[in-house]
């Protein structure tokens, strides 16, 4: 009797020890697969997620423009970039920052009667004893300033170096929405740098390649790096992409819709608004008129 209840015993426990291997092959196999290798899947799901989000909120805070900003070595308070024969102007400004909450919200409609800061009054323009000022609000991204821009640069360029005339350039931003990267900011930010660095020729070299790749969407800002340094700049897109001088775009952009420049391009010869005819005709004419 004791050797059936031993040979019982023997074949429970070796029943048992059967199902407990049963049970841990199961789990094995449980462990190796779908199960398991769903749950790693959405795991990795969550992190690729997570990442996303962080670089999401990374670059928005990255473009997140203050109000204020410095006013750039290139330009005067009101944002221009003048350009003379002698070279490009450098430190004009009367004012070191620049703050976009000091500057009212725009009126539904600019006010075209208006003439914006900085443009001479015309009656004084006439017997200032100074060259020709021609003042142009421009968007790198604006179909009609690339046009305007091939049509005249050249003729620009020439009455500059003759020392007839002196360029101010407003490079504004209100086609941003345009693109998906806000490029007529960017490009503008990239004008001050570049305008820092570089000769009169150069800068309106620069500015002419910019235009000429109007329409294409908006160029990268290793783009825009690689056209400023094939025109005697030293620029990087990690600098341009730091928007130091976003805030002075952005004063500049609302200053002048508040001052009657209701779109690009909106140029004034000496302190007049030219609207209609040859604009080197007009040119040549406010030229000919102070010799």
């Amino acid at each position: 009797m004791a050797s059936k209840n031993n040979t019982a015993g023997s074949s429970s426990s070796d029943q048992a020890r059967e199902r407990a291997r049963q049970i841990a092959d199961r789990q094995s196999r449980r462990s190796n697969g779908k199960p398991v290798g769903l749950i790693a899947a959405v795991i990795a799901l969550l992190v690729i997620i997570a990442l996303i989000i962080g670089v999401v909120v990374w670059q928005n805070n990255r473009a997140r423009i203050p109000d204020a900003g410095p006013v750039p070595a290139s330009a005067n308070q009101y944002g221009g970039i003048t350009v003379t024969k002698d070279g490009i102007v450098q430190n004009s400004s009367d004012v070191q920052e620049r703050d976009l909450s000091q500057e009212p919200e725009p009126a539904a409609t600019a006010d075209t009667s208006k003439t914006p800061p900085g443009v001479v009054d015309q009656d004084q323009a006439a017997s200032n004893g100074k060259p020709v000022q021609v003042v142009i609000f421009q968007d790198f991204e604006c179909v009609h300033c690339a046009d305007f821009e091939k049509q005249n640069a050249d003729a620009i360029k020439r009455a500059v170096d003759a020392g007839d005339v002196q360029v101010e350039y407003r490079n504004l931003n209100f086609l941003d929405r345009a693109t998906r990267d806000q490029y007529s900011s960017r490009a503008a930010n990239a004008a001050y740098v570049v305008a820092e660095q570089v000769d009169s020729d150069q800068y309106m070299e620069f500015a002419q390649e910019l235009f000429s790749h109007q329409g294409t969407g908006g160029l990268s800002n290793q783009q825009i790096a690689d056209i400023a340094n094939k025109h005697g700049a030293n620029v990087t897109a990690g600098q341009l992409g730091e928007n130091t001088y976003r805030p002075m775009v952005n004063v500049m952009s609302r200053e002048s819709i508040n001052n009657g420049v209701a779109g690009t391009p909106t140029i004034f010869i000496d302190g007049k608004r030219y609207e209609e005819g040859n604009f080197q005709d007009a040119l040549k004419k406010a030229v000919d008129e102070k010799k």
